[in-house]
């Protein structure tokens, strides 16, 4: 096995680090054993040959000697989306032994194509428990999804929830979405630092929102209750950490609601794990998803973490979170905020996020095995 690693081709929407999926799959690459697995990764996060993202894993991913492939966007043009995936497969797919698709809608077209090229094994990874957060979308995907899941020969998901989403009554595996959890551990040192770089007082109460800025995360609604929460704590502030299509909206609610001075839209940092220790609360009003990472992340900072029921219950790893529906009058949202703020730091999250499998080691290895396992025809 030593001289011969298993070759897997990871096919992500992109390598942008703002997105949990390439966060997920970056992490993978980190704690992997060369000598058993070895890494190359495809993703659409390109526009006529120009990659869409300014902060992304692609160029740290090739440095370490994994290959990344690029095709064009899929929502710009299908035709060409599917053509160029056929010509990456035509080219290269035999030098692989597995393939990882992350993308269910785009698994009729992957996993078509590395079914005829001859790979054998080929995963499905469901990481949502929505679709699409558009409902014209998610009758396009229906079919799309379905038709995936016939080239498919192994399926695994982030959550339970994800798994049912996707797969129904078919067997499935659960890989948890570990994280290196020493690098988010509250930080002292980091907190007084980046609240100095930000312009932050040590005693303003921050709410932390952490994605991208796309429709799914619902920041605009979370922009709307911290307007409500800061007219009960006028020194709180906002940092929201991500970028995307939608940041000229979110920056005109953030106006309209006189929040420009108080609400910080961060972008994509490299130092993601320590701004962690900027928050006091974690919010994520969501309106779906799998298990998200940045929800880990989170939890492993100690920080008290209030979600829409709309997250997955399984997302509360360490049983402290709050879940409010976004039916829920406002000022409930703003006293679920307040009643977080008032837990301080949960000093005990790290030790429960280690014992309960979400290390980004201990899930790399699972997953290494579970490749191993495919290879041996178990």
């Amino acid at each position: 096995m030593a001289n011969n690693p298993i070759r897997i081709l990871q096919v992500v929407p992109s390598l942008n680090r703002s997105a949990g999926v390439a966060r997920v799959v970056y992490n993978w690459n980190r704690f992997h054993d060369e000598n058993r697995v070895h890494f190359d990764f495809l993703h659409h996060s390109s526009r006529n040959g120009v990659l869409l993202h300014n902060k992304r894993y692609d160029e740290e991913l090739k440095a370490v000697g994994s290959e990344v492939f690029t095709v064009n966007y899929a929502a710009d043009d299908l035709k060409r989306f599917i053509r160029e995936v056929h010509e990456v497969f035509e080219k290269v797919g035999a030098d692989y032994d597995i393939v990882h698709c992350h993308m269910p809608n785009s698994a009729f077209c992957v996993l078509r194509e590395a079914e005829l090229v001859g790979i054998e094994h080929r995963v499905l990874h469901s990481h949502l428990n929505n679709s699409s957060d558009k409902f014209l979308h998610r009758l396009r995907n229906a079919p799309l999804n379905a038709i995936g899941k016939h080239y498919a020969t192994d399926y695994i998901a982030c959550s339970d929830d994800a798994g049912r989403f996707l797969f129904g009554s078919r067997p499935f595996t659960v890989i948890n979405n570990g994280i290196p959890l020493e690098q988010f551990a509250y930080d002292s040192e980091s907190r007084k630092l980046l609240r100095s770089e930000l312009g932050i007082k040590e005693t303003d109460p921050v709410v932390g929102c952490v994605g991208r800025l796309v429709k799914q995360k619902n920041f605009p609604f979370a922009v709307r209750v911290f307007a409500k929460f800061h007219e009960a704590f006028p020194d709180a502030k906002m940092l929201i950490l991500g970028d995307g299509d939608d940041r000229e909206e979110l920056e005109g609610i953030i106006s309209s609601e006189h929040l420009s001075n108080v609400v910080i839209l961060a972008g994509v940092r490299e130092d993601i794990n320590k701004l962690y220790s900027v928050m006091d609360v974690f919010f994520m009003p969501s309106l779906y998803e799998g298990l998200p990472v940045s929800a880990v992340e989170a939890q492993a900072a100690g920080l008290p973490c209030v979600y829409s029921d709309n997250v997955p219950r399984e997302t509360d790893i360490t049983g402290t979170g709050t879940f409010l529906s976004l039916d829920a009058d406002i000022d409930k949202w703003t006293k679920t905020l307040e009643n977080a703020f008032n837990r301080g730091k949960l000093t005990d999250n790290p030790v429960l996020l280690e014992q309960r499998g979400y290390s980004a080691k201990a899930n790399a290895e699972l997953l290494m095995q579970h490749y191993e396992r495919l290879m041996e025809g178990k």
